[in-house]
């Protein structure tokens, strides 16, 4: 995956805009409890890559939605909104702030975000058909109590395993950011 994400990121012809989140915001995340696959860490991650450089006055009047690395449309939805001072980014899952601005130069600007931005096409609610909403319901309602974890709060050991895989891309996409700010000082 580092591969990959350094391709995308490495083409200095390109301007970036990058929202990134603090590893302490990927340690509070609360995962869907399960665990990502491949392709969806990666979307993950790509979530937060604008392929075009946002400056904080652009904000005001920049085309919604915003066009990701890892994809456009209803399935990765991200808007951004200005009023004066105060910056939000929005998905179809959550409303964040932009709370500063980490790195800049002509062709990267890194953001840092309160929230983990995250993509409905992970995070959203998936449809059911009617037949399996209903049993799901069923097996809900028969294993209640089996899910807790040893605390009884629900979260279980499959939910703090995917908590530790996305602390894991927060670190990735941390660094990310600062690899390509130092590029950038070369530029």
């Amino acid at each position: 995956m580092d591969s990959n994400l350094n391709s995308q990121l490495g083409d200095t012809n390109n301007d970036l805009t990058i929202f990134g989140p603090s590893d302490a915001v990927f340690t509070k995340l609360k995962t869907p409890g399960r665990s990502l696959n491949r392709q969806e860490k990666m979307q993950l991650v790509q979530f937060h890559i604008v392929p075009t450089f946002i400056s904080r006055e652009q904000f005001e009047t920049v085309g919604n939605p915003l066009k990701t690395h890892a994809g456009s449309g209803d399935r990765f939805l991200l808007n951004v909104t200005a009023s004066g001072d105060s910056v939000n980014v929005t998905t179809r899952v959550i409303n964040t702030t932009v709370s500063g601005n980490v790195y800049t130069n002509t062709h990267l600007v890194i953001y840092r975000v309160d929230d983990v931005l995250l993509p409905a096409t992970i995070f959203g609610p998936k449809e059911k058909s009617p037949a399996a909403a209903a049993a799901a319901k069923k097996v809900k309602a028969d294993d209640e109590s089996d899910d807790e974890g040893e605390d009884g709060d629900g979260d279980g050991v499959s939910k703090n395993v995917s908590r530790g895989v996305i602390v894991g891309f927060g670190s990735l996409l941390l660094g990310i950011c600062i690899v390509l700010a130092q590029i950038a000082l070369f530029l």
